[in-house]
This record gives structure tokens, C-alpha cells and sequence, in this order.
């Protein structure tokens, strides 16, 4: 299998797998903390359910982060496929942190957007991470021509 990603193209070693994560991240603000957005995938059994897998790493997060806040929850579509969002907020570094986290599950295949700023900077950049996910798109790597 080949990895496509971001100017680069390699093998994937047999028994291998790709938990690729990319991070784009923002102008920092006046607390010098720089807005992110993180791309994480992951293999999954085939049929898993978005709702579900969503669960299932929401109470990870919270063994993790006890302080989790959930605001919101919520089924969503992203580029045609089925998906679920969170919106969340916890304590980290001494900064108040806001997140919105939308899973998208397709095939063998889960990603997870995570939109990162502080609290007093979310709303600002709404329209930023609003551009990343409604232009997050599905395709198949082993239809690409290279």
C-alpha cells in the first residue's frame, strides 16, 4: 500500500499501518498560544459505528482529562459521509482550552478533526476551522495516479 500525503508519496511496509497525523496550526494570539487543527486516523473494524467510536473515545478523553467539559454532541455529515461532533472544553498548561472534534468513519478507516484554541480566541477562529473540516474530502489512495 502508499502513503499520499502531503508532497510525498512511500511504501507502507506489509503488517504496517498508517496513524498519520497532520497539524496545521494558526497564527498564534496574544497568550501566545497558536489556534490547531490535527488530522489523526486510525484503523477500524469495518461497519463501526461514528456515534459509537465517538463514545468509546470521549471516555478515553476522560480517564485522560478529568476536567473534560462537553458542551455538545452531535451526528453531522462531512463531505457526504456520515460523522459526529463534540464540542469540548478543559484545562491544560494553565490555559482554558475549547475543542471541537469531529470523527469521520469510513471503510476500515476512522479520522478525527480536533480544532484547538483557547477559550477567549474559539469564536475568532470558528470560521478557520469551519473551512478545514467542510473541505475535509474522502477519496481512495489506490485510485491515485501518480
Amino acid at each position: 500500500m502508499k502513503l499520499i500525503a502531503n508532497g510525498f508519496v512511500t511504501d507502507i511496509p506489509e503488517g504496517w499501518e498508517d496513524r498519520s497525523m497532520i497539524t496545521l496550526v494558526g497564527p498564534g494570539g496574544a497568550d501566545d498560544f497558536a489556534p490547531n487543527v490535527v488530522v489523526m486516523r486510525e484503523r477500524i473494524e469495518a461497519g463501526a459505528d461514528v456515534a459509537d467510536y465517538a463514545r468509546r473515545q470521549r471516555a478515553m478523553t476522560e480517564r485522560e482529562i478529568p476536567d473534560l467539559q462537553v458542551l455538545d454532541e452531535r451526528l453531522t455529515t462531512v463531505g457526504g459521509a456520515p460523522a459526529f461532533q463534540r464540542l469540548q472544553r478543559f484545562d491544560a498548561g494553565g490555559r482554558r482550552l475549547q475543542q471541537a472534534q469531529v470523527y469521520v468513519l469510513t471503510g476500515h478507516t476512522a479520522f478525527v478533526l480536533t480544532c484547538t484554541a483557547t477559550l477567549e480566541q474559539f469564536d475568532e477562529q470558528i470560521p478557520h476551522f469551519r473551512r478545514v473540516v467542510d473541505s475535509f474530502r474522502l477519496f481512495d489512495p489506490q485510485n491515485v495516479r501518480l
